[in-house]
């Protein structure tokens, strides 16, 4: 567990929340760090990634990690919001 310091959240809003999720998650559980982590809860329509970090540059480096993680599960999966 993370002792978190400073959180963020990032929402999405999408149609196909369940397939959104489960590619996050798949994604997320091979990029674990120790000073960081993130979960994805569907609420709704909205895809929300909730981040805890331990200091600001653990949260800069997740927010980009999921960042580049959206961006390659649009490329590849073409899932559409």
């Amino acid at each position: 567990m993370i002792d978190a310091v400073i959180s963020s959240e990032i929402v999405i809003k999408s149609k196909n929340c369940e397939q959104l999720k489960k590619l996050l998650d798949l994604e997320l559980k091979r990029k674990e760090y120790k000073r960081s982590k993130a979960e994805v809860i569907i609420e709704n329509n909205l895809i929300v990634i909730k981040i805890y970090a331990k200091d600001i540059i653990a949260l800069k480096a997740t927010n980009n990690m999921i960042i580049s993680i959206l961006e390659l599960i649009f490329k590849i999966y073409e899932v559409e919001l």
